[in-house]
């Protein structure tokens, strides 16, 4: 007879690192969304929206929705408030192709308002770590986010909210053109 066993949580020894990483993306999560609902006024993809058309000017709603997890609709009803919020234009021949989205000089503000205000929000969660110990966290982070990194599609998805300037050696994009070099060489 074969007996299955069953491990609780409390007998892995990794299950209280997953428990505390979960509970702080969720810390983070939360001071994200209200540092960015304060200043932009709306939640949501909004933030992703902005960041992601300030990084890749000229996409059209379709290659906007992706990276942001939406629908078609729910894209183009996003898109369609941050147009009536004054912060994106929509610019080009439109028909098939689509209109191609811009932000606009209020929209430019926007972006460094909100990036500003997650930027405080998460040192807040951090301050409570002595420099060393940041540096120790910020490899550890990389080495985290690089293994969730499979193709460029995924540099969008995971930094669709990025302060880029901030992460001028970008382990999602670095790790997607490493996989791309080592698929290639074989």
């Amino acid at each position: 007879m074969h007996t299955t066993v069953v491990r609780r949580p409390n007998d892995d020894p990794l299950a209280r690192t997953a428990n505390l990483l979960g509970a702080l993306a969720l810390e983070a999560l939360g001071a994200q969304e209200a540092a960015i609902a304060g200043v932009l006024g709306q939640g949501g993809a909004a933030a992703g929206a902005l960041v992601t058309i300030h990084k890749y000017p000229d996409r059209t709603v379709e290659e906007l929705r992706e990276p942001l997890g939406l629908s078609q609709p729910g894209a183009t009803r996003l898109v369609d408030r941050l147009v009536r919020g004054g912060w994106v234009e929509r610019a080009g021949p439109g028909g098939r192709r689509g209109l191609r989205l811009r932000l606009t000089p209020a929209g430019d503000e926007m972006f460094d308002r909100l990036l500003l205000a997650r930027r405080a929000a998460l040192d807040e969660l951090l301050e409570p770590l002595p420099a060393a110990e940041r540096e120790q966290l910020d490899g550890l982070l990389e080495r985290l986010l690089g293994a969730r990194t499979e193709t460029h599609a995924d540099t969008v998805r995971l930094c669709r909210v990025c302060e880029r300037r901030a992460c001028l050696r970008c382990p999602v994009a670095l790790a997607a053109k490493a996989k791309r070099e080592g698929a290639r060489q074989r």
